[in-house]
């Protein structure tokens, strides 16, 4: 805070003022006291904010943009698990099973058409041909071969030798043809039957594709019927009325900015299960929308947020004391159920990070005697006391008494007029006494008040 001149000049009479004062006492100085060491009870506690929270909870959401067909509980309803909630129907999701059908049945449908290529009716004519040759051929040797009589004899045995080899050449020309033609068939058949295990691989593979596709289909189909997953009180989600809050025109806005604008104003309400009527029959609902949530409240917890600096005392099983703003007067038995390993998004007040340490709340402990009597509801705020540390039978000095020094806790201690700082282990923190494991004796006096103004070996200037 800064102060202007006249302000600094009251501040330097003051002081000198109260040097005065203290140069004039000729007693012992009230601004210091001390007290001796005794034994109690100390209980140190760590505080956090948190909430209540369900034991349990599930949200049942629309797998798709479909209509309430049917709700078959009520608001507040108790449930067992597996109970029927709603029934949904979609177009979109019937549209999706009806075409992955038609694609199996299309991929199915395929696996009967396998490549024939027409080799029987290809080889039928070149046999009817061949056959025509063959019968041209031996035609004419053989009128070749009743002419030779007629002819003279050197002329005759030279035709006839002509006549012999065309005949060994023709039947030698007659066997390449079947060969050729039976490695046509050969070939032709094998191409076909490439063909058909290449058609059959690829059909099966369309057969699987669309048959997930159906899968997936009826599977987003059967979850339209929603189903309680836990045993607990259903309350159902809400319509978006789809009136969010407009932003008013601006036409100072660059283009552009004004529809952006509008469209974030339109898109603060999510999804809208928290705005709105509660859900119906025949309402509308969006996919991925909560048509109803169930909250396990047979145990209640509170979720608390506890700081870095105090979350290594923090172990399972503690116990601790739970106050809700909602019944101020009234107090909770809890127990740390879940210490979190990582921490959470939130900051503590001093700018750290936090860790979520979840409370089983247990009984009354305190102010549940009045009307109206105190019910926790989830949500509800609340602060948690957890116990980390208790001394009982040790040591103990007042909090006041402890001051910082290099290398841990110290307390002043009164010893033939002079105060001798003495370092000390603590046990545990309490609100009001802290419980010392070593470092000083029962009946030793320590200073309780005004230790932070002195130092080590002065004399005592309190009583």
């Amino acid at each position: 805070m800064r102060h202007g001149s006249s302000g600094a000049a009251a501040v330097a009479l003051t002081l000198a003022a109260a040097l005065a004062l203290g140069a004039c006492r000729s007693g012992p100085d009230d601004r210091f006291a001390a007290e001796a060491v005794r034994p109690a009870e100390v209980v140190e506690r760590v505080s956090a904010p948190g909430s209540v929270q369900a034991a349990g909870q599930a949200d049942l959401k629309a797998p798709a943009a479909a209509r309430v067909e049917r709700l078959a509980v009520r608001d507040g309803q108790r449930l067992r698990r597996g109970q029927l909630v709603a029934r949904l129907s979609s177009e979109q999701v019937d549209d999706q099973v009806r075409q992955a059908q038609a694609a199996v049945d299309a991929a199915s449908s395929l696996g009967g058409v396998a490549p024939t290529l027409p080799t029987g009716p290809a080889l039928a004519a070149f046999q009817q041909v061949q056959s025509q040759v063959t019968a041209t051929s031996a035609a004419v040797i053989a009128a070749l071969r009743s002419a030779l009589p007629l002819l003279p004899e050197p002329q005759r045995r030279r035709l006839q030798a002509r006549i012999d080899r065309a005949q060994i050449r023709v039947a030698e020309l007659q066997r390449e043809s079947d060969q050729a033609a039976s490695d046509a068939a050969a070939a032709a058949d094998a191409q076909a039957d490439a063909l058909r295990r290449s058609l059959e691989a690829a059909t099966a593979a369309q057969r699987g594709q669309a048959e997930l596709a159906l899968e997936l289909a009826r599977d987003q189909q059967r979850r339209l019927v929603l189903r309680a997953p836990l045993a607990g009180t259903v309350q159902l989600g809400r319509t978006s009325t789809g009136a969010g809050a407009t932003v008013p025109s601006l036409p100072s806005l660059p283009e552009g900015a004004e529809e952006a604008l509008q469209g974030l104003a339109g898109g603060a309400g999510g999804s809208g299960d928290q705005a709105g009527p509660v859900l119906r029959v025949g309402s509308e609902v969006a996919a991925g929308q909560t048509v109803a949530t169930v909250f396990d409240v047979s145990g209640l917890l509170v979720a608390a947020e506890v700081d870095e600096t105090d979350i290594a005392l923090v172990r399972s099983g503690q116990r601790a004391e739970v106050e809700l703003d909602a019944f101020p007067d009234a107090a909770f038995a809890a127990r740390v159920r879940r210490v979190a390993v990582a921490p959470s998004g939130g900051q503590s007040a001093a700018g750290g990070v936090t860790y979520q340490v979840d409370l089983a709340l247990g009984e009354v402990l305190r102010g549940g005697g009045g009307e109206p009597r105190p019910l926790p509801r989830v949500g509800m705020t609340a602060t948690a006391a957890i116990e980390v540390r208790r001394a009982v039978g040790k040591l103990s000095v007042p909090g006041s008494a402890l001051v910082g020094r290099s290398g841990g806790q110290a307390v002043f201690v009164v010893e033939d007029g002079k105060v001798h700082l003495r370092p000390v282990q603590v046990a545990a923190d309490g609100e009001d006494r802290v419980a010392v494991a070593s470092g000083l004796r029962e009946g030793e006096r320590v200073v309780s008040r005004g230790a932070e103004r002195l130092r080590d070996g002065q004399d005592w200037p309190g009583t």
